[in-house]
């Protein structure tokens, strides 16, 4: 208990400010002894904050396993990425294919006889393009052209372009051709020639389907230019500079021929993207399951765990050295968290069937530190027997991780909410008790003030009298001063 001490600074010298400070010092003990607990409280519930985040930490990584998907996924790998690339969807079937791109799919270019000017007018009139399929005859790569072959139409429909007096210039056909979206597109290439400006029109399509037959109705000189039928031998007025195609591969041994460089109907769930004939006699596809996503998701989940349970030692550690004890030292919520997820980490999930039954027996388990750690060789083994196994472990187990977590901090009844919820409530009732004992102290201190001013007045008054006294017997006869 504090001492009162006066130093003599009123008029009987009585320090009253003093006097009263040491008495209302003695008095705030209890308000400072809340003040200190509600500190403690405060750091509770920040240490609750620091374990609520890892925890959440924790449900992320563990709802990661339960994305059995990612784990069970397929992929293909070509060993001519520079030939064809390849990709897998989860119905393809493992194994290694052999694979050669003897030719590519191309659509049908056609040019016309050179123009002097790209602007001269030439005709109106109106275009038929019809696409189909030239067989039989013979074609002069020379010049471009076809004798004795038939067109049969693909009846992919009949398309119309529109040739007027807006339009009629080469360039003008160019952009009427365009703009008419009919499975054409055209361009004006300049040869070097004396008349060196040439229509080129090219399918937007690949495949031996995609060759033009054009028709034209109008101005003679428009049809001259234009018009074109691959079965008829003296009606070929464009020159077939690229002809139509379709891809052809060989898989296993088995010619296949199809319309398009992108060919996901020949290996069942593998789709081939053709880029260049085969330079080698035999390539390859390789189709396998791909289980490279299982390890990172539990390296993940184990590093959270071990990240929260690094969090729960230090916040509830004791130090004997200093005796020291960390804030939440002894709390029973931290030792109910640490305990109810090793239980769950440990345990051997409902319901799955396969060869593992726990986690430890695929390589993850706890360590005499207490921490979670991952022996990846067994992993990997274990992956490369059953990843289906593996992967519905993985989903079960962090689903009951996930579960428990859901109730521990996604809940109101959950350890951190409650626990906080406690805190704060706490808190509130020693805040209201604060405020009761601060009011009572402002009218301890008036009453102090009152009766220690009081006292300072009746001693000084005293004093008085004894100066007055003293000085009365010193008057007397006989009297000596000392």
């Amino acid at each position: 208990m504090a001492t009162i001490t006066a130093s003599g600074i009123g008029g009987s010298g009585l320090d009253v400010n003093s006097i009263v400070s040491q008495l209302m010092a003695i008095e705030r003990q209890p308000i400072d002894k809340i003040t200190a607990k509600e500190a403690t409280l405060t750091a509770k519930l920040t240490a609750l904050g620091t374990i609520k985040g890892g925890l959440a930490a924790l449900q992320t990584a563990a709802k990661s396993l339960t994305h059995t998907a990612r784990f069970q996924t397929i992929k293909a790998a070509s060993s001519a990425p520079s030939v064809f690339t390849a990709s897998a969807t989860s119905n393809a079937v493992a194994g290694t294919y052999s694979v050669r791109v003897d030719k590519l799919a191309q659509g049908q270019s056609l040019a016309t006889a050179g123009r002097a000017n790209v602007a001269d007018a030439i005709g109106n009139g109106v275009l038929t393009l019809d696409f189909g399929t030239i067989a039989d005859g013979s074609f002069d790569s020379q010049v471009g052209r076809y004798t004795g072959a038939s067109f049969s139409s693909n009846n992919s429909g009949i398309k119309t372009v529109h040739i007027d007096g807006s339009n009629n210039s080469l360039s003008g056909i160019r952009d009427a051709i365009n703009a008419a979206n009919a499975g054409v597109t055209a361009a004006i290439i300049d040869d070097g020639s004396a008349r060196p400006y040439r229509l080129v029109l090219s399918s937007t399509v690949t495949g031996a389907a995609s060759s033009l037959r054009i028709s034209v109705s109008g101005d003679q000189a428009l049809s001259d230019l234009l018009s074109h039928d691959p079965a008829n031998d003296t009606g070929q007025n464009l020159q077939e500079t690229v002809s139509a195609q379709n891809a052809q591969i060989t898989v296993n041994g088995i010619v296949a021929s199809k319309s398009s460089n992108l060919v996901a109907d020949v290996i069942h769930g593998v789709t081939l993207n053709l880029l260049k004939p085969s330079a080698s006699p035999v390539d390859s596809v390789k189709v396998e399951r791909d289980s490279g996503g299982i390890k990172p998701e539990v390296d993940g989940f184990v590093k959270a765990y071990n990240d929260l349970a690094a969090s729960l030692t230090t916040l509830s550690a004791y130090d004997p050295a200093t005796k020291t004890a960390a804030v939440l030292q002894g709390d029973s919520a931290v030792s109910m968290i640490k305990t109810q997820l090793q239980a769950a980490i440990s345990a051997m999930p409902s319901g799955i069937g396969g060869s593992f039954k726990s986690l430890s027996q695929i390589g993850i388990g706890f360590q005499k530190d207490g921490t979670l750690a991952v022996d990846s060789v067994k992993l990997q083994g274990a992956i490369d027997s059953s990843p289906g196994d593996v992967a519905a472990l993985v989903a079960a187990a962090g689903g009951g991780v996930r579960e428990l977590l859901d109730r521990q901090i996604g809940s109101s009844d959950g350890q951190i909410a409650a626990r906080t919820d406690g805190i704060n409530r706490e808190i509130k009732t020693l805040d209201a008790r604060k405020a009761r004992l601060n009011e009572l102290l402002t009218h301890t201190e008036q009453r102090y003030r009152v009766q220690y001013a009081a006292l300072d007045a009746m001693l000084s008054a005293m004093k008085s009298t004894s100066d007055a006294l003293t000085q009365q017997l010193a008057s007397l006869p006989g009297t000596k001063a000392g």
